[in-house]
């Protein structure tokens, strides 16, 4: 869709019909240097609120579900960590897909954990569903960490999936941020949708909302949200971009 305004007025007029997915890290947080560092937004603890009590809302992320959700902290939002393949309701849920690759990735974890003592700097963070080799402290690494990574993983039988300053381990699941994006709003029966997010899979929810609008009448924002590291692959398919965090929270102070 072109960069134009007038979808901003049919999110208001018919907020109950009109869902908010926004991914976390880099979006509605600035970037840290590792991921224990994350913080939500400040603008973000002031606007989100409001627009959680008018507007169907998920939170998507790379992390645990149970993680993201008390970053965010906020009632009336839906989390889901792992890239779609956990869930919090009660408790954090697997999908129940990846139960099957719980032994795969526990193999992949012991032998990257030893791999990477001899790379300093190089973090791995243990997602259960997924693990991710952060290289951001190490950028010198870079090469050597993406190749323990995806050697392991056609080893495995896992996929292995770029990131910003990362490589990710997970199963060979059809599940991503825009399968989830698909069902949720399918369950809301919404109308239409924005996806927010920096990175490459977030281009994963980009094709869940043009999945959508070519099944039928619905209406799709994809808002990639720029940086010096944002990937070329998601602004190119987005429908609007804006500059970091604060630019995000701009326009969705709009609503």
């Amino acid at each position: 869709m072109a960069p134009k305004w007038e979808w901003v007025d049919r999110f208001r007029r018919e907020p109950r019909r009109s869902g908010i997915f926004l991914d976390f890290d880099g979006t509605i947080s600035d970037i840290a240097p590792s991921p224990g560092g994350a913080r939500l937004h400040p603008r973000a603890a002031e606007i989100l609120p409001e627009l959680a009590r008018r507007f169907p809302m998920c939170v998507m992320s790379g992390r645990r579900a149970a993680d993201v959700a008390a970053l965010v902290g906020l009632p009336h939002v839906h989390y889901v960590g792992v890239h779609g393949m956990e869930w919090m309701e009660d408790e954090a849920r697997l999908d129940p897909l990846v139960l099957p690759h719980l032994p795969t990735l526990e193999r992949a974890r012991r032998e990257l954990a030893a791999a990477i003592t001899g790379l300093p700097g190089v973090e791995l963070e243990d997602k259960l569903a997924s693990i991710t080799v952060h290289f951001r402290q190490a950028p010198s690494e870079e090469d050597e960490a993406l190749r323990l990574a995806e050697g392991l993983a056609d080893a495995l039988g896992l996929k292995a999936r770029r990131g910003r300053m990362s490589v990710e381990l997970r199963p060979p699941v059809d599940i991503d941020k825009g399968t989830v994006l698909i069902r949720l709003a399918s369950g809301w029966k919404l109308r239409r949708a924005l996806y927010a997010g920096d990175d490459l899979t977030d281009v994963d929810g980009f094709r869940g909302l043009r999945y959508l609008m070519k099944e039928g009448a619905f209406e799709g924002v994809a808002i990639a949200v720029l940086s010096p590291e944002t990937p070329i692959e998601l602004e190119a398919v987005a429908d609007l971009a804006v500059e970091g965090p604060d630019g995000l929270l701009d326009l969705l102070s709009r609503l």
